[in-house]
């Protein structure tokens, strides 16, 4: 069994292509994880994206918009998290 000890919290960003999201936020046990679950929502921009930034062990107070703050689901529970799909509402 895994430990959610292992879970990292990935925001995900796409710098050079302005019509992408700003970010998406995911929970993951890692980056192939996390790749693995942005695809299942239907997110596969960081295949079609000029550049990924990558940024790992991201906490809340890391989030600089506050509408993603508001609309986020949790950072600790594995799952894409902005957009929320980790609790069950979309």
């Amino acid at each position: 069994m895994v430990s959610d000890a292992l879970l990292t919290a990935f925001w995900i960003s796409f710098p050079e292509n302005s019509h992408f999201p700003l970010g998406l936020g995911v929970t993951a046990y890692g980056l192939d994880d996390a790749y693995r679950l942005l695809e299942e929502r239907g997110y596969d921009y960081h295949k079609q994206a000029k550049a990924v930034a990558i940024h790992d062990n991201v906490k809340v107070a890391d989030l600089d918009y506050p509408h993603i703050v508001q609309n986020m689901g949790p950072i600790v529970v594995r799952g894409v998290w902005y957009p929320c799909h980790n609790i069950g509402w979309t």
